[in-house]
């Protein structure tokens, strides 16, 4: 007889991502206000822990926690539709001016989260008051993000505040994992545990540092590369208001070229340390 075979439909992964359409702000707020009460929950849990590497820069170590998590979880909303195979424009027109409402609600995530705990947790904790983190988190929240949560939410932001923050995930580790090495060489020169965390330490940094390289310096150099050649080709047919209006296209240009810039600074400033340090150890204060 015949065998009925079942039906199999297959689920594009952008079909279960979060999205948003119109409560953009009450989103923002909601991940902002998120971030914080975690960064507090973990501070205060942190301060009464037994652990020499918590208790001792307890705000801190909570502030790499919530880092950790915003930004592995913007690099896999990110991913999830920059390796969709259905998401990919067709065309320059798809990929400048079409809206996406899963990149919207990520813009408003990171808004949110950079405006009403990032910044301000930086600029309260010394070891992360940086001048050029600062100047990084507060663009990149006035600039990609509050562009692709209200003005245009378009493809190329799955990119460049999405998939490429996976590059963040080691540099958290790293950080937290050098910062509680230091704490326990304050507390106990003579501690067994240093060793471990050493090691620790020094495959993050490794794993961050190769991260960066292919993440910062190969693939946005590609994607800028790609955002040119796209904006280029709509430029002289796109709408002057609303999604992809051309003052928005050249502003988008702008904000890209910038921040590779500020990719390729960090860079060098890292291939400087590893010729100097060699590989491994924590990031030093100047990097």
């Amino acid at each position: 007889g015949l065998r009925l075979l079942p039906n199999t439909i297959k689920v594009s992964p952008v079909c279960v991502l979060p999205a948003c359409t119109a409560p953009v702000w009450a989103v923002a707020a909601t991940s902002g206000a998120s971030a914080l009460c975690l960064q507090v929950l973990c501070t205060n849990f942190f301060r009464r822990s037994q652990a020499v590497a918590l208790k001792t820069q307890p705000a801190f170590m909570a502030y790499q926690l919530v880092a950790f998590v915003y930004m592995l979880g913007a690099a896999i909303v990110g991913g999830a539709l920059f390796f969709d195979a259905a998401s990919w424009p067709v065309n320059a027109a798809a990929a400048m001016l079409v809206p996406r409402p899963q990149i919207r609600f990520l813009g408003a995530v990171l808004f949110g989260e950079l405006v009403l705990w990032d910044v301000p947790t930086c600029l309260c904790i010394k070891k992360l008051r940086r001048p050029d983190a600062l100047l990084h988190h507060l663009g990149l929240a006035l600039g990609p993000a509050l562009v692709a949560m209200v003005l245009n939410p378009t493809f190329y932001y799955s990119w460049f505040i999405g998939l490429s923050e996976i590059s963040s995930v080691p540099l958290a580790l790293n950080e937290a994992l050098g910062g509680a090495h230091d704490f326990e060489v304050e507390a106990d020169p003579e501690s067994p545990r240093l060793a471990r965390l050493a090691s620790f330490r020094d495959a993050a940094q490794m794993v961050a540092a190769a991260a960066f390289v292919v993440v910062r310096v190969i693939g946005w150099s590609w994607m800028c590369c790609l955002l040119l050649r796209d904006t280029l080709a709509v430029l002289p047919t796109a709408p002057t208001v609303g999604c992809g209006a051309r003052g928005i296209l050249k502003l988008q240009l702008i904000m890209g070229g910038m921040f590779y810039l500020l990719q390729l600074f960090w860079f060098s400033k890292l291939v400087r340390f590893t010729l100097e340090s060699g590989l491994g150890g924590a990031r030093p204060e100047e990097i």
